[in-house]
């Protein structure tokens, strides 16, 4: 009999035979080479589906606050933590996550604040594991950040802003189980569409 299978539940196979009737048969009628076939199928199955839920938290350090030659300092470092649950009722392994950063560094005695520049930061993280209708989690790399503003009485000479802000604007998240991308994801949401993975 020819059919091609169209849904796995459990034990049940649905499955469609060449005349077009759709039936439901028990996986355990199947040869083993056809089970292994079937499993594979569900497994591919699952992944095409959506299954992952993805929340992104920024994480910060604690300021140091510094002074020199009239320029008053705020350094930090910063991270993203990446909360992954798995919604289907069966564990997925071997996770990785690749990210996309976005951090603007902001430019000391600019004219305007859009004149700092935007450093692409990318970096990846695995997990082994994460079981069925559990979450898993990640963190991004420590990024430094940079704020700054004139001490009382000083002014720049060429009459620039007074102070500078360093901004992560944006994170881009690519999900894969073992070598196949389940998940793609940005925040804002615009970041796909305005930004190019690999430049």
């Amino acid at each position: 009999m020819e059919a091609k299978v169209t849904r796995v539940s459990g034990e049940d196979v649905y499955i469609e035979r060449r005349d077009g009737l759709n039936t439901k048969v028990k996986r355990s009628i199947f040869s083993k080479e056809d089970q292994t076939y079937i499993a594979e199928w569900a497994y591919n199955a699952l992944l095409e589906s959506d299954i992952l839920e993805v929340r992104f938290s920024q994480k910060r350090s604690k300021k140091r606050e510094s002074e020199s030659g009239g320029i008053e300092r705020e350094d930090y470092k910063t991270h993203y933590d990446i909360v992954i649950t798995n919604q289907a009722y069966e564990a997925l392994s071997d996770i990785r996550v690749e990210y996309l950063i976005l951090k603007f560094e902001d430019a000391l005695s600019a004219q305007k604040r859009s004149a700092g520049t935007i450093q692409r930061l990318k970096g990846s993280a695995d997990l082994k594991r994460i079981e069925a209708r559990k979450e898993g989690s990640v963190s991004t790399e420590e990024f430094k950040m940079l704020n700054t503003k004139l001490a009382p009485g000083y002014v720049w000479a060429s009459g620039g802003k007074k102070t500078s802000k360093d901004v992560l604007k944006g994170i881009w998240v690519k999900i894969y189980v073992a070598d196949t991308l389940v998940h793609e994801l940005s925040k804002p949401e615009n970041m796909m569409r305005k930004e190019r993975w690999d430049k």
